[in-house]
């Protein structure tokens, strides 16, 4: 009775990984319930999922009608559409694979480093500089952009090393997005500062989250949907509020 009751909380315990990783990671609450049921009952067992932005919750029940249920409290949330693609495609595998397998892969999913420091740099300043080209601008609002990218990408990195809040990081990262080609529209080097920060602005956008939110709300998964939308309006606010303070600051309207 000992060991089965040990391989029920091993099975719930690598389903509720696979679920916070998911998460953790900018996946859709469907994915994630989806996911966790096949695993379950790929060994057996009768599960019932419940996800939502802050938390995973999953019940299963053995043979004889016995209950196990486990919560996986989720205070980190991010956007890596490559992990989640790897678990999805390890959990379409799971008949070639054993459980201790799927843990240690699990393992190295989590532990996986995507991108390294100056890759994210480089993105931010290739990111913010190229969504110039959509507002038609010049080379010096290029320039001007492409700075904007850096320091918001030294704003983040900062923000990670100090645990810093979200929204507080958004809320100064949208003060970085209108000081920096305010600065440079105030020295007369750029023509038009709008251009700047609007491409800025482009890189901080939650694109992830409000596709996620709209596909949540067509699953059915009415509570995710809200609070997904809730948190897209906070980080559009913060960002908003953010800019606006610099804007302030320079006496530009």
């Amino acid at each position: 009775m000992t060991k089965e009751i040990r391989k029920e909380y091993q099975v719930l315990s690598l389903a509720c990984k696979t679920a916070r990783l998911l998460l953790e990671n900018g996946s859709e609450v469907h994915r994630i319930e989806q996911i966790s049921k096949k695993i379950c009952e790929y060994y057996g067992y009768s599960c019932q999922c419940f996800a939502s932005l802050t938390c995973v919750v999953i019940t299963l029940k053995n043979m004889e009608g016995e209950i196990f249920s486990l919560v996986e409290r989720i205070e980190n949330r991010n956007t890596n559409l490559n992990k989640i693609t790897r678990i999805s495609r390890l959990v379409d595998n799971i008949h070639s694979q054993s459980y201790q397998s799927l843990k240690e892969e699990l393992q190295d999913i989590q532990q996986e480093v995507t991108y390294s420091s100056a890759q994210t740099f480089l993105a931010h300043i290739i990111g913010a500089a190229f969504f110039v080209f959509l507002f038609q601008g010049s080379y010096r609002d290029i320039l001007v952009s492409g700075i904007t990218g850096f320091f918001i990408a030294c704003t983040a990195w900062i923000s990670q090393k100090i645990k810093l809040e979200s929204l507080f990081v958004n809320l100064l990262q949208g003060m970085v997005c209108s000081s920096i080609p305010c600065f440079f529209y105030s020295l007369h080097w750029i023509d038009n500062v709008d251009i700047s920060i609007i491409s800025s602005l482009m890189i901080m956008v939650p694109g992830v989250a409000f596709i996620n939110s709209i596909r949540d709300l067509f699953s059915g998964d009415l509570v995710t949907a809200q609070s997904r939308l809730l948190e897209v309006a906070l980080i559009g606010m913060t960002l908003a509020i953010g800019s606006g303070i610099a804007l302030k600051f320079f006496y530009i309207s």
